[in-house]
């Protein structure tokens, strides 16, 4: 049974506490977090994946979370590339497949063989919290393009991959980490924009499948008083059961999101929704490190499990078969087998592609962009694109402002911009921080339009939430690539080439 269990630990060494899960619960696999210690350096990410998989009798999957862009976990001595909105802006489907075998490959030479990515969820909702420039982008055939190329450059890599999150969290305008998020779309908008991408990737071969915290009616069966069903995806039967396997015709393997994720752990005690999520259909229990619990409480899912089965209430022929697809991948994948050495051979190119992409990726949202001033004043809530600006425009000046700045900050950006010849005005999601939009719009009231270029660092819809400046350049997301390909720009030295991958107005391209 513990092979159906994917799970977290804390620290950065083999402890008797890691030991005791791989040995006396037999777990499947294990995920590693830079929040719970577990990751300080390269050789030792290494040293320690070696140790676990020296214990186990069954060779463990090894995971992460390691999509690019604003979801990465290991950050130092990797190639860390755009987000998936900047590699779809960037529009290269094969240097997307090439992306992801070098990812794939690095994290091999290292001991993972399993990627919690890519994100397929199409980001119709501009003011999604959690998915926005993790998706590639609002159009459900760009979304399908771009996550079958990283299917395809994982599986050229060995590593397993996870499309997510099924069956769809782009429309969503809560962080399911926080709360229970609901798509009320009807199954018509549903089967031509979320459940698209999935069924692509499902016919064209995809291995594995990571489920959704969401709420979907449209999905859900009717009960005896003729309501819906409001499990979450991962929870409900009628979704997994239903439709991934039974109307999608999955043949792989199905993997929970975290099950102690707000989503779940506000509505279910922990072990009652890993079995839930068991009689729903899933193969692998995922449990990640989220606030307000520990490793203790997989102990308690297991034995709340193991206690089901002995009871009979929990199919032990549902577990056969479940225990029986994690097996033969496990196989497929060769888990257990001698790693490629890191580096792996072609580091420098995976740097260079990392950087091609992000050049390619900025793109001119509109108006057209004058030359740099001499001496501009940059005022920006990401800190380190003021460091980088000062380092290659010596005349620059720059105000760094909190995300949710304070009235102190409108004040110095009030006083500084009055001063300044052009100012360029940084943003970071203005949907999620409502006093920075509020300070911006103030600032701008106060300066003549056609000294300001916009730079929306994060959601390329902040520039539809500020319509009042004339230019604006988006990056999607503040990688150190991204950014340096964004100074770049200003500076004239490479064109802003990018196409824009979402709708081109507040409200998106969402379609009800």
């Amino acid at each position: 049974m513990g092979q159906l269990f994917l799970v977290y630990f804390e620290g950065a060494e083999f402890s008797s506490a890691l030991e005791e899960m791989i040995r006396d619960y037999h777990v499947g696999g294990l995920i590693f977090y830079s929040i719970a210690g577990n990751i300080q350096t390269l050789p030792q990410v290494a040293q320690l994946i070696a140790a676990a998989q020296a214990q186990a009798l069954v060779p463990l999957w090894i995971a992460i979370d390691q999509e690019g862009g604003p979801v990465v976990r290991l950050t130092e001595g990797v190639t860390v590339f755009p987000s998936a909105m900047a590699v779809a802006a960037a529009g290269s489907l094969a240097k997307a497949e090439a992306m992801a075998r070098a990812v794939g490959t690095e994290l091999k030479s290292l001991g993972f063989n399993l990627n919690f990515a890519p994100v397929v969820d199409v980001n119709s909702n501009p003011h999604n919290p959690i998915i926005g420039i993790r998706a590639f982008g609002s159009d459900p055939k760009q979304v399908t393009d771009y996550g079958l190329a990283l299917w395809r450059g994982y599986r050229q890599a060995g590593i397993l991959c996870t499309p997510k999150h099924f069956p769809g969290h782009g429309d969503t305008d809560m962080d399911s980490h926080l709360g229970l998020p609901r798509v009320d779309r009807p199954l018509e908008a549903l089967q031509t924009t979320e459940l698209r991408p999935f069924q692509a990737l499902i016919r064209a071969g995809a291995e594995a499948m990571m489920t959704a915290h969401v709420v979907m009616p449209a999905l859900g069966s009717v009960g005896d008083s003729g309501t819906k069903s409001l499990q979450p995806a991962t929870l409900a039967p009628e979704v997994v059961s239903g439709w991934l396997r039974q109307k999608l015709g999955f043949k792989g393997l199905v993997l929970t999101d975290s099950l102690t994720m707000g989503a779940i752990a506000r509505t279910y005690g922990i072990p009652e929704a890993a079995e839930l999520a068991f009689r729903a259909g899933a193969d692998v229990l995922v449990f990640g490190a989220d606030p307000g619990f520990t490793p203790a409480i997989q102990k308690e899912a297991y034995a709340h499990l193991l206690r089901e089965f002995r009871a009979g209430r929990l199919s032990v022929e549902q577990l056969d078969q479940s225990v029986g697809r994690i097996l033969a991948l496990k196989r497929r994948y060769r888990l257990g087998s001698p790693c490629p050495p890191f580096p792996p051979a072609g580091l420098e190119n995976h740097r260079a592609l990392a950087r091609q992409i992000a050049q390619d990726s900025i793109t001119l949202v509109r108006g057209s962009l004058p030359p740099l001033a001499p001496d501009p004043l940059l005022i920006t809530p990401v800190p380190l694109l003021g460091d980088l600006f000062q380092n290659v425009w010596p005349g620059a000046q720059v105000l760094k402002i909190s995300p949710e700045p304070t009235p102190e900050d409108l004040q110095t950006t009030l006083q500084g911009a009055s001063r300044a010849d052009q100012v360029l005005v940084g943003s970071l999601d203005l949907f999620r921080y409502p006093l920075q939009k509020e300070l911006l719009a103030d600032l701008l009231g106060s300066l003549p339009p056609e000294k300001v270029i916009g730079l929306a660092l994060g959601s390329p819809y902040d520039a539809f939430a500020l319509p009042q400046i004339p230019v604006y350049l988006a990056c999607y997301g503040t990688t150190p690539v991204s950014l340096q390909a964004l100074l770049q720009v200003l500076l004239g030295q490479i064109p802003a080439q990018g196409r824009l991958p979402v709708g081109s107005h507040p409200e998106g391209s969402r379609s009800r």
